[in-house]
C-alpha cells in the first residue's frame, strides 16, 4: 500500500522532531482530521521536501505548506556564552484530510487574526480532535488571572510533568491526570502506532541515556503585562530549563527540569539523562562551579510561525 511508503518514510527522515513524527503518523493512521508540523532541511537532506510532498499528493492530502524561515541550534557553549547558529530552513505543513478540515482551519486563523481566542481555540480542538473537557481546560488556563487561583507554582509545573509522563501518545495538553478521554486516546493512539509504525514504536519507547554537565539556564514561570511581575512565586519547588553541555546525537539538548532545589542561573549540575517519548529523567551526583554572566550569543533572527 502507498500509506505504508510515507510510513516508511516519515519513521527514517532526520528531518522531523520525534514529537512531530508522533504527530504525522498519527494523522496519517488514525481519523484526526488535520495536523500541522515543521520539515527541517539541513544541508545533507536537500531531496527530503520533494520526497514528502511526492507522497502527500498520492494520497490526495490537502496540505498548507508555509513559506521558508531559518532555524537555530546550539553551535558551541564557550565560557560563559552559548553561542547559536544558523543551521538550516523550515517548511510548516498544515495537512487535511478533506476540504472541510482546511476550510475549518481557515476560519481558526481568521478568529486569532481578530484575537477571538477563545472561540479559535474550540475551533482548533474540532480541527485537530482533541477531548471537549480538555479544550475548554486549555482555554482556562489561558488566562493569568484563573491559572494563580487554581495552582500553586510547584502544582501548576508538576502537573505538567506529570502529565507528559503518564499520556506520552497524546498530542494535546490533557485536562488532568483522571481525564478518561485521554486515558482512552492515549491507548488507542498507541496500538496504532505499535501496530503501524513499529520502527518508529521502538524509537520512541525505547530508554536512551547519557551523560554530561548541565548548564542551568533558567527558571519557568508566567509573566504578567503588570511590570512584567512574575505569576508565582517559586517557594516549594523550581522548573528549571537545562541544557546538556555535552553533545547527544549530534546536539546540545534543552529540558525541562523540576526540582525542590534552589540554583542559581549558571549552575552547572554533572549526572545522567534518560530519555523516553518526549521527556527526560535526571539524576545528578554533584554541584559544579557556577557560570557567571551567563548569556545567548545569537547573529541572527530565526522565523517562527506567524498568523
Amino acid at each position: 500500500m502507498k500509506i505504508d511508503f510515507l510510513v516508511d518514510f516519515i519513521e527514517k527522515c532526520d528531518c522531523f522532531e520525534i514529537s512531530d513524527k508522533l504527530k504525522l503518523l498519527l494523522f496519517i493512521l488514525s481519523n484526526k482530521p488535520a495536523t500541522f508540523a515543521p520539515l527541517k532541511i539541513y544541508p545533507k537532506n536537500l531531496e527530503d521536501k520533494s520526497h514528502f510532498e511526492k507522497h502527500l499528493n498520492e494520497h490526495n492530502f490537502f496540505p498548507i505548506i508555509g513559506k521558508p524561515k531559518s532555524f537555530e541550534e546550539i553551535d558551541k557553549i564557550s565560557g560563559n556564552k552559548i553561542i547559536w547558529s544558523i543551521k538550516g530552513t523550515w517548511y510548516g505543513y498544515d495537512l487535511f484530510k478533506d476540504k472541510k478540515a482546511k476550510e475549518l482551519f481557515k476560519k481558526y486563523i481568521y478568529l486569532v487574526k481578530k484575537q477571538k481566542h477563545d472561540e479559535a481555540d474550540f475551533i482548533a480542538g474540532k480541527i485537530y480532535d482533541y477531548p471537549v473537557c480538555c479544550v475548554r481546560n486549555y482555554i482556562k488556563e489561558n488566562k493569568l488571572d484563573w491559572l494563580k487561583k487554581k495552582y500553586s507554582y510547584y502544582k501548576y509545573y508538576k502537573k505538567q510533568h506529570d502529565l507528559e509522563r503518564k499520556f506520552p501518545f497524546v498530542i494535546h495538553s490533557p485536562c488532568s491526570l483522571k481525564c478518561k478521554a485521554t486515558q482512552k486516546l492515549n491507548r488507542k493512539n498507541k496500538q496504532i502506532i505499535k501496530k503501524h509504525a513499529p520502527r518508529f514504536y521502538k524509537e520512541f519507547t525505547k530508554k536512551k541515556s547519557f551523560k554530561s554537565d548541565f548548564i542551568v539556564e533558567g527558571e519557568n514561570n508566567f509573566i504578567t503585562g503588570i511590570k512584567e511581575q512574575k505569576l508565582w512565586s517559586a517557594e516549594k519547588g523550581h522548573d528549571y530549563n537545562i541544557i546538556s553541555k555535552n553533545k547527544f546525537n549530534k546536539h546540545n539538548y534543552m529540558f525541562s527540569y523540576l526540582s525542590k532545589n534552589k540554583y542559581e542561573k549558571g549552575t552547572i549540575l554533572q549526572g545522567r539523562a534518560v530519555i523516553q517519548h518526549n521527556y527526560a529523567d535526571f539524576v545528578f551526583k554533584k554541584t559544579k562551579k557556577i557560570i557567571k554572566n551567563l548569556v545567548h550569543v545569537r547573529h541572527f533572527k530565526a522565523l517562527g510561525r506567524k498568523y
